[in-house]
């Protein structure tokens, strides 16, 4: 959950909450977790406009849930936050990993996000310059909002405008060689690739310094390289690092 806008970090820790909370007493959680998943985002989107200590009309959040349950994967993506999977590759060793995004950044000029903001009425803006974001606006001059993404909770005065909270939902079965996830927002994937930091990640656990000490060293990578392009300025840096090869040592739950 990444915030932006004023007040941006009481939206993420308001769906924080929020959505594992519903989603888990949802009606549809076993027998169709999709539904479970559009209908958790949207409401905790719709239900922002009643708390009274959070302004969401010009602050809002991104949100990447990945469920895990026995070796299947569910990814609900909203915003740019991004989970991405390494797999080994097989018959090449195990210092080699292959990539696998779990979910797609729902950038303002990607196509289905572009065209459903410009038939609702709002206006995309080209990237000023390679490696930065196109944007959505309510006018034609590109003055008012200027938002980085197509979808995300809470945000609700470009709604009209096509951002909506609806996630996009995707699965995936586990394999024997899918060793570990990340799960980052944009601050990690502004200059780090998803290869970049698969290797990055790879490097740390295979000298046997473990998830918590590679997903530190992620974020520092990230970190160096904003130090680099941009100076003193960075965006927030937040990531999760979970290796699939022991999750299930200590559950009472082991498949």
């Amino acid at each position: 959950y990444d915030g932006h806008g004023d007040g941006g970090e009481y939206v993420a820790q308001y769906a924080l909450h929020e959505v594992q909370r519903r989603l888990e007493r949802h009606p549809n959680f076993d027998t169709d977790i999709a539904k479970a998943f559009h209908d958790t985002f949207v409401g905790v989107d719709e239900d922002l406009r009643t708390v009274p200590e959070i302004e969401a009309l010009y602050a809002g959040a991104t949100a990447c849930v990945v469920l895990l349950r026995e070796k299947t994967l569910t990814i609900a993506n909203a915003g740019d936050s991004r989970a991405v999977l390494a797999r080994r590759r097989r018959g090449s060793g195990k210092d080699q990993r292959l990539a696998m995004d779990l979910s797609v950044d729902q950038n303002p000029d990607s196509p289905g996000e572009q065209e459903r903001i410009e038939k609702a009425g709002g206006f995309v803006s080209p990237p000023p310059e390679p490696g930065l974001s196109a944007r959505v606006w309510l006018d034609a001059e590109y003055t008012q909002i200027g938002l980085a993404m197509a979808r995300s909770i809470g945000d609700h005065a470009v709604k009209p405008v096509g951002v909506i909270a609806d996630p996009a939902v995707t699965s995936h079965d586990l394999t024997d060689e899918d060793e570990f996830m990340i799960v980052a927002t944009d601050g990690v994937w502004e200059f780090v690739s998803s290869e970049e930091a698969i290797e990055i990640v790879a490097r740390h656990l295979d000298a046997g310094e473990g998830a918590s000490r590679a997903c530190q060293c992620l974020i520092e990578e990230a970190a160096a390289k904003w130090h680099d392009f941009e100076g003193d300025y960075r965006d927030d840096i937040t990531a999760l690092v979970v290796t699939f090869d022991k999750i299930w040592d200590s559950s009472p739950l082991k498949p």
